[in-house]
């Protein structure tokens, strides 16, 4: 059974006419520029979404020294 199964979808795709999205290259392009968009909205969302959630958003530099100097034990 899974043989003909296998058979028929092997010529059911040799029958079929060639791409019919290489007749239309409109459409492609049309979904090309859908996606180019919704992909830059994707990107200004997640930007912004990570803007107001920023680790470092509540601290601050001032006052701070960049290195904290080690003392040592004598002994």
């Amino acid at each position: 059974m899974g043989a003909r199964l296998l058979l028929a979808a092997t010529l059911l795709l040799l029958w079929t006419p060639a791409a019919e999205a290489l007749v239309e290259p409109e459409l492609c392009y049309i979904l090309d520029a859908v996606l180019f968009l919704y992909g830059i909205v994707l990107t200004v969302l997640y930007c912004r979404l990570k803007k107001e959630e920023a680790i470092y958003t509540g601290l601050s530099a001032e006052g701070q020294e960049m290195y904290e100097t080690l003392q040592t034990k004598r002994s």
